[in-house]
């Protein structure tokens, strides 16, 4: 796609000191792509078109973005206002949802994940009863977006013999952690014993031999571990087709090895906000896009 141009989102006061996309900028310049960033306050706050007023003349660009998470409303008013200016994002609002909201995706991977169970609203008593339908715990509780795995045994995991007033205590936990970005319901999983590699995380838990895959166009382009630990992903082929199951042309699957053999796909993720794993070059996305 060679009129691409990369739209980069970003909070004007994020709150990590470093840019996330300070590689991804250069990568850009060094293959020749075009790139500008956009605050994102303004999008969220619900005026995109303002903030694509930094933007050059429109000239019918096609932009990739590569941004801070947003929701579905916010991505498509994002969506329309690119297509005001007579230009177009090269992910369309249905196919951002498909990669982004797990009631979306889950039916679609079948028995190549874990089973899941959802709510449709912050009710945690709605929650325990559907996750009963799993089996006993443990399980892994997340919104209908993301996961508070970062505070793992608080707002995250369901340890096994959880009863209802540790697993409300979870859920409120979660709910509180997301705050206003809790995004629709609750998404409960039966947790699956994932083969582990040496080390801990920050959250104090064994690193798992996770990988984050890239696809592009319904082509597998690029992967690497998730964790910046020393591990080969066996035989990425056998996930290409992956890249056919979703419509979206740009998403992330997110694999890993199971602790009693072969692999689950853990989450899938719009790829325009998907952060890139340490040892993954974003020079090799941005080729194959060219391609």
């Amino acid at each position: 796609m060679e009129d691409l141009s990369i739209l980069f989102g970003r909070p004007q006061r994020a709150p990590d000191a470093d840019d996330r996309f300070e590689l991804e900028v250069l990568a850009a310049e060094e293959l020749g792509i075009e790139s500008f960033a956009i605050p994102l306050d303004l999008v969220v706050d619900g005026d995109a078109e303002r903030a694509l007023k930094r933007l050059p003349r429109a000239s019918g660009r096609t932009w990739l973005y590569r941004g801070w998470m947003l929701n579905e409303e916010e991505y498509t008013a994002l969506y329309e206002a690119i297509g005001e200016r007579g230009e177009e994002l090269v992910v369309d609002p249905e196919s951002f949802a498909e990669a982004t909201y797990a009631p979306n995706y889950l039916p679609l991977l079948g028995t190549r994940t874990a089973p899941a169970r959802w709510t449709e609203s912050e009710s945690i008593r709605e929650a325990w009863e559907v996750a009963q339908e799993l089996g006993p715990p443990p399980w892994i509780v997340k919104d209908h977006v993301k996961s508070a795995k970062e505070a793992w045994h608080r707002a995250c995991f369901v340890p096994g013999g959880a009863d209802f007033e540790d697993f409300a205590a979870i859920c409120e936990r979660l709910v509180e952690l997301r705050g206003d970005r809790f995004e629709r319901g609750f998404v409960v999983k039966k947790y699956l014993e994932l083969a582990t590699l040496p080390g801990w995380t920050p959250e104090q838990r064994r690193v798992t031999d996770e990988h984050r895959l890239v696809f592009w166009s319904g082509h597998l382009v690029a992967h690497a571990p998730y964790y910046d630990v020393e591990t080969e992903l066996e035989m990425p082929s056998r996930f290409a087709d992956i890249g056919t199951i979703l419509t979206s042309p740009f998403f992330t699957a997110d694999v890993a090895r199971l602790a009693d053999g072969g692999h689950t796909i853990l989450e899938i993720n719009d790829g325009g906000c998907s952060t890139w794993p340490e040892q993954m070059d974003p020079r090799d996305i941005y080729r194959a896009m060219l391609r």
